[in-house]
């Protein structure tokens, strides 16, 4: 599986735009359900990715942003990313 800057920059907004302060997996697929065509292992797997990089945390079952990733989103919202 390939990382999906487009999907990543996807769920970090569905992650900061929400009301809540953390969503599940499944929130977070129904949220980008209108924009991308994704199953839950690909929502899984950039959130993994987004992890690693510490743009996300996992609080058991939900996920929710951390400072890097408001930082990283602050930063990259005016760009959209190429398929790399």
């Amino acid at each position: 599986m390939k990382r999906d800057m487009n999907l990543a920059l996807a769920i970090l907004n569905a992650l900061e735009e929400n009301k809540s302060p953390h969503l599940s997996e499944f929130d977070i697929e129904g949220a980008l359900k209108n924009t991308f065509e994704v199953s839950n292992r690909a929502v899984w797997y950039q959130l993994n990715l987004l992890a690693d990089a510490n743009l996300v945390r996992s609080m058991g079952s939900d996920w929710r942003l951390t400072w890097d990733g408001h930082e990283f989103l602050k930063s990259a919202a005016p760009h959209t990313f190429e398929d790399t």
